[in-house]
């Protein structure tokens, strides 16, 4: 069992089970609607992108507070860093924020590379067709690749370049910029 801030997430066999307990700490009545929302959301933002092909595991919803994944095999980006696939995050990323979607926890934790590139966790998951919300899913991820892949960071941010080739790009790139910037001199 993986504990994380939100959820519990079990690995079985053939299956990643993810469940939303109780939060004690949290008025009833909130704790419910907090947790069927968010449990909720999450459903919906990987229906939505597996619609608009971009690859994220199957997913089933088993209740209020629990969802059924199918188990993706392999490591993830983060275990086994590979410079090619950032490629096919350009390709998955481009699907999901032309669908209308944020990840919202866009780093190599949260892809999977078993020959092809998967994206989980959508946890944080929101739809948004800001460039401001595109711009910040974007932000995470070069933070991610300059901090924990340093030695491949340049190739690897032009390998996503080259194929983040969504028509509003130029702007989600230009609001990049800016939101690196502000973050620089806060």
């Amino acid at each position: 069992m993986i504990q994380g801030a939100e959820a519990e997430v079990e690995i079985k066999e053939d299956e990643v089970i993810k469940t939303r307990p109780e939060k004690k700490y949290r008025h009833s009545e909130l704790d419910d609607r907090i947790r069927k929302q968010r449990t909720q959301t999450e459903f919906s933002s990987m229906q939505k992108a597996r619609r608009n092909d971009v690859n994220v595991p199957k997913v089933e919803k088993d209740s209020n507070y629990i969802l059924k994944m199918e188990k993706i095999e392999g490591k993830t980006l983060e275990e086994d860093f590979k410079v090619e696939k950032m490629s096919e995050v350009g390709k998955n990323i481009q699907k999901l924020h032309g669908a209308g979607l944020i990840h919202g926890d866009l780093t190599t934790k949260n892809i999977m590379s078993n020959g092809e590139v998967t994206l989980i966790d959508f946890g944080l998951s929101e739809d948004s067709k800001s460039v401001e919300d595109r711009a910040v899913d974007l932000h995470l991820l070069k933070q991610i690749l300059e901090s924990s892949h340093p030695e491949h960071f340049d190739k690897a941010w032009g390998k996503f370049l080259e194929n983040y080739k969504p028509e509003f790009r130029e702007k989600v790139l230009e609001r990049l910029e800016e939101v690196e910037e502000r973050g620089r001199y806060k």
